[in-house]
């Protein structure tokens, strides 16, 4: 599953909220200054969700990480990445308990 979205919100806590906007409303932790990374509102990035680990993975994604799906229903998908939320607005087609890979370009 692959989202092209927009940076619409970052907070300035830590972890940072981020908050997207395009293919699907999206929220997310990510803690930006401890990774290098920097993102502002009106950057656009793509968001992919892998049920198998990509082999390129350094070399496609400015972050990649693995997580737990553990909320799904008809209006949001939630998943834990080592305690960190990303709350995708809308049913994807993953079970509760299910191990998935996450890459931001």
């Amino acid at each position: 599953m692959e989202f092209s979205l927009v940076v619409e919100s970052v907070s300035n806590d830590l972890p940072n909220v981020i908050t997207l906007k395009g293919d699907a409303d999206v929220r997310i932790e990510l803690p930006l200054e401890l990774l290098g990374i920097k993102l502002s509102p009106g950057d656009g990035v793509r968001l992919v969700i892998q049920k198998e680990k990509d082999p390129d993975y350094k070399s496609k994604f400015r972050v990649y990480a693995w997580g737990v799906v553990y909320h799904v229903n008809s209006s949001m998908t939630r998943i834990s990445i080592g305690g960190l939320q990303l709350d995708i607005m809308r049913e994807l087609p993953l079970r509760i308990g299910e191990k998935v890979y996450i890459g931001i370009a």
